[in-house]
Parts: C-alpha cells; structure tokens; sequence
C-alpha cells in the first residue's frame, strides 16, 4: 500500500512539470506567419485556428504585400519551387560572385 502510494505520487509530480513546461513556452503569431502559411497551403481550419490567435484575419492585400517584399529581396536567379533550396542541395556562386569574393580576398591582403 505505502509502495502505491509513492508510486502514485511521483506519477502525479512528474505529469504535473510537465503540465507547467508546456503553458511556459511562449508562441509568437504574426501576420507574416499567417502569410507564409496561407501561400504554402496550409489547411483552412488552420488557418481559422491561427487567425484565431493572432487576433484577426490578414487581408489579402497584406498578404500580398508581404509577398512582394520577399520576393524582391529574394535572389533573381533562385529557382526552387517556392523559394526554397531542396534539403541536402547546395547553392553555387556564379563566377562573377566568385571572381568579386576573390578581389575581395585579395584587398584585404594588401591592407
């Protein structure tokens, strides 16, 4: 019975740290968030459920805003699919990046 009883209790005193980890971890929601998941194609109840905890709905406007934003600060010759590089893949430099990284290393030798 007094076995039980500790068993019971330590159970219960380690669910309820864990309970307290999880509430003290802070989510951030913003509206570019909301963007970026909206043009990824997230789910609608999703995005109910985020627009939910962000307070209101972001206009497409401003989504679109956003979008023009990251697509003009976004390399000319990135092509992926969604502006993302594929995992494990490399991006090279093209030989005038390379030629200016070189002129570069080589003003800073005269210095």
């Amino acid at each position: 019975m007094k076995k039980s009883l500790i068993i019971l209790l330590a159970a219960g005193a380690l669910t309820s740290n864990i309970a307290f980890a999880e509430e003290s971890e802070e989510v951030v929601y913003s509206t570019e968030g909301y963007c970026l998941l909206s043009n990824e194609g997230a789910s609608d109840e999703y995005l109910r459920a985020y627009a939910k905890k962000l307070g209101a709905k972001p206009t497409n406007s401003v989504c679109s805003s956003f979008k023009k934003i990251v697509e003009e600060s976004r390399p000319r010759e990135w092509d992926y699919p969604a502006g993302r590089a594929y995992p494990g893949s490399v991006i090279k430099l093209s030989p005038s990046q390379v030629a200016l990284l070189k002129s570069l290393k080589k003003k800073d030798g005269q210095m």
